[in-house]
């Protein structure tokens, strides 16, 4: 009876309630699961913990872990432990660079170091599916013409689809000496637009294709093709003017952003 009893007390001095905080709220104790979410090769996740708890430990009112690890990992993953008594507790896990989709699992470890409040370590699973459709773009518009010399305007629409934020990097072929490249910051889960100018001197037309990459692993990636033709007739000249201002005479600005205009109706 004595020995039941005191089974009981020690358990109930490692009840734990740690909490975690990103990317998803659960409370967890050990050997508990929690989904992390959706990411894609290279990609990086980061895993927040509350540090303090208010049960079990030496008087059995809680206390602060100090760390927090990652002790179980895919081949060719990487992840960074939290600091040391950080306020929370942040782990950081990354997938390699060619993760071939699926389900992944990782353990993780709270840490009271040198079991100093009596807390104990706890242990816990987090699952990760990795999937190499975390990219939409949409290019508008994705036929341009414009006069030599006159920025051929875009914008581009980066969708994040994955869980975790990502740099994407925007650079485009097609166009004779233009080479130019442009980084974006996306968030996870949300889309931002970006503008973008190609410029080309010779009267042609261009067949380009922009490619937006992740910084994270050039799987991935997406494409899309767009026409830019350069001609310099009269009416093409005046549709030039909506896209960039021309180099001419100040008195004469006015009467070619009124040509602009007019230009819009035909």
């Amino acid at each position: 009876m004595h020995r039941e009893v005191l089974t009981m007390l020690v358990l109930m001095t490692l009840v734990s309630g740690i909490q975690v905080l990103e990317p998803t709220e659960k409370e967890i104790g050990e050997g508990s699961e929690v989904y992390l979410g959706e990411i894609g090769p290279g990609q990086t996740i980061q895993v927040t913990i509350e540090p303090r708890v208010t049960t079990g430990g030496i008087l059995g009112k809680g206390g602060d872990y100090d760390l927090a690890t990652v002790t179980k990992l895919p081949e060719g993953w990487k992840f960074e432990k939290s600091k040391l008594h950080g306020k929370p507790l942040q782990v950081t896990i990354t997938a390699d660079k060619y993760a071939p989709e699926g389900n992944y699992t990782v353990d993780i470890t709270v840490v009271d170091e040198f079991n100093g409040e009596e807390l104990g370590n706890v242990t816990f699973k987090g699952e990760v599916d990795i999937t190499w459709d975390v990219l939409d773009v949409e290019i508008a518009p994705k036929n341009v013409k414009v006069g030599p010399g006159q920025p051929a305007k875009f914008e581009i629409t980066i969708h994040n689809k994955g869980t975790t934020s990502d740099v994407f990097e925007i650079s485009s072929i097609g166009m004779k000496r233009w080479e130019f490249t442009k980084t974006v910051f996306v968030p996870g889960k949300s889309s931002k637009t970006i503008p973008y100018e190609m410029t080309a001197y010779e009267e042609e037309e261009y067949e380009a294709k922009v490619t937006v990459s992740s910084m994270a692993s050039d799987i991935i990636q997406h494409t899309e093709d767009v026409t830019v033709v350069v001609s310099s007739d009269v009416m093409g000249d005046y549709k030039a003017t909506n896209n960039g201002v021309l180099l001419f005479p100040l008195f004469e600005a006015p009467i070619y952003a009124l040509a602009g205009l007019i230009s819009n109706l035909f």
